[in-house]
């Protein structure tokens, strides 16, 4: 399957720069004002990026990207065609290297929150495999399968917690969902003021359930009544 791809554009130069970009359909990483795009002749950050673009551009990969400074609400969502290439693409003394994306579309995080919610923390060129279907759905002007699969885990954890709030086992959270102790996901008290902790797991791996299922079963010495 094709790869999807995430880049952030934090890149040290002018609105103007990051303008042209954008409205080129350009990504664009900066480490090194060299004129190469080989990546051994950069340092480790670098390197890394540069060895993932050319991979990318081989294989192709359908990629979000981030523009934030001039474009904090938006992502633009494109192609990377197989056998593309790594260009140059100079402003000034500086010196980018680019891909140029295909079939681009310009999306809003009002219309696709979970676009925002699922960015990778870490990284300037980076894997995204948990948004793949919902990019691929974009770009082919598709749906992504009505399917507990297609939940990232952070909307499985919301749906699971208004599910207990309108079944009257959950009155109101104590901690964010998600954040919260190591093995809970959903920390709350009922109706009466007693502690409710939560577990959400889906996985395909009867173990993983499992271990899961011990981890929570140890808070319940506490005296809170839990759910998994």
């Amino acid at each position: 399957p094709v790869q999807a791809v995430f880049i952030r554009h934090r890149l040290t130069s002018s609105p103007e720069i990051l303008e042209d970009l954008w409205r080129g359909r350009v990504i664009a990483v900066h480490y090194a004002d060299i004129s190469s795009t080989e990546p051994n002749d950069y340092e480790a950050a670098g390197r890394r990026a540069l060895t993932r673009l050319w991979k990318y551009c081989q294989s192709g990969a359908v990629v979000g990207a981030t523009y934030r400074a001039i474009r904090p609400d938006e992502m633009m969502i494109g192609e990377i065609v197989p056998r593309s290439e790594v260009r140059l693409k100079h402003y000034g003394e500086l010196i980018y290297k680019t891909v140029h994306l295909e079939d681009v579309t310009e999306v809003t995080y009002q219309d696709y929150p979970l676009l925002a919610a699922i960015q990778p923390r870490g990284g300037t060129v980076t894997g995204w495999p948990s948004a793949q279907d919902h990019l691929e759905a974009i770009l082919r002007g598709g749906r992504v399968p009505w399917s507990v699969e297609s939940l990232a885990p952070g909307q499985l954890e919301v749906l699971c917690y208004e599910y207990m709030r309108m079944k009257g086992t959950l009155s109101c959270l104590v901690l964010p969902i998600g954040r919260g102790l190591p093995d809970v996901d959903i920390f709350g008290l009922d109706h009466s003021g007693e502690t409710v902790l939560a577990q959400v797991t889906h996985s395909p791996s009867r173990r993983v359930v499992q271990r899961k299922l011990h981890r929570l079963k140890a808070h319940q010495s506490t005296g809170a009544s839990s759910v998994f």
